[in-house]
């Protein structure tokens, strides 16, 4: 019995080295970086998921997953995206995309080619795909920040 005794109570130790390995993975997870990290400048006011950026310089750093961070370079503003849709790249540059909609402007993608990837934020309607194809779409230069 007393042996019996004596598993039962040591039982916890087994729990240890899982409670040890997923605080380490908490602790990466926390100190990673990000899969993509630039720098752009908005000539207008642009509507970005639930918030409104202003014109001005802002960093944009995004994770393997979550949400995507926004931020006024002199530090007045950040937003937070929902997690984005992500698709494969188009050919050129990484670029922002903007749909217009009289004076209203909307951040709707970004393009990463070094990545193979486009994350979309709000997908384009079937009229703006048309106008896309037509050319009738803006594009804002983002400049991947180096590793």
């Amino acid at each position: 019995m007393r042996i019996k005794d004596t598993i039962q109570d040591k039982g916890w130790w087994r729990f240890v080295p899982a409670i040890l390995l997923a605080t380490f993975a908490f602790v990466a997870a926390a100190n990673a970086q990000p899969s993509f990290a630039g720098k752009f400048t908005l000539p207008f006011e642009v509507h970005w998921g639930q918030g409104v950026l202003p014109a001005g310089n802002y960093s944009i750093r995004m994770g393997p997953s979550g949400p995507v961070e926004i931020s006024a370079t002199d530090g007045t503003r950040k937003i937070l995206t929902k997690p984005p849709v992500v698709a494969d790249s188009e050919k050129g540059s990484t670029y922002l995309t903007i749909t217009s909609n009289g004076s209203e402007r909307t951040v709707r993608s970004l393009n990463m080619p070094e990545l193979g990837k486009m994350v979309i934020f709000s997908p384009l309607s079937k009229a703006e795909r048309e106008a896309a194809r037509a050319g009738h779409l803006d594009t804002l230069p983002v400049v991947s920040a180096k590793k």
